[in-house]
């Protein structure tokens, strides 16, 4: 979206990564419509993430982490 925005103006000959198995992260998730981004329909970036998974996923102290340095541990000590 930025690259059609401000820089080319163009969506010939662009691509883009399409992460739709994260979307569950976000309030407001990433559209596609015709093969393109939708643009948000909220003021931002869409980029707001759920507090439980900033809660899991924030490194290195989310639990996400924590579980995966306690794996790691024990594995080297066991």
């Amino acid at each position: 979206m930025f690259d059609y925005v401000a820089l080319s103006g163009t969506t010939e000959d662009r691509v883009i990564e399409y992460v739709d198995h994260l979307r569950q992260h976000f309030v407001d998730p990433v559209r596609i419509g015709d093969g393109h981004y939708l643009a948000p329909t909220e003021p931002g970036f869409s980029a707001a993430m759920h507090r439980a998974a900033i809660d899991t996923y924030r490194y290195p102290d989310g639990a996400f982490w924590a579980a995966d340095l306690a794996a790691a541990t024990t594995k080297e000590h066991g």
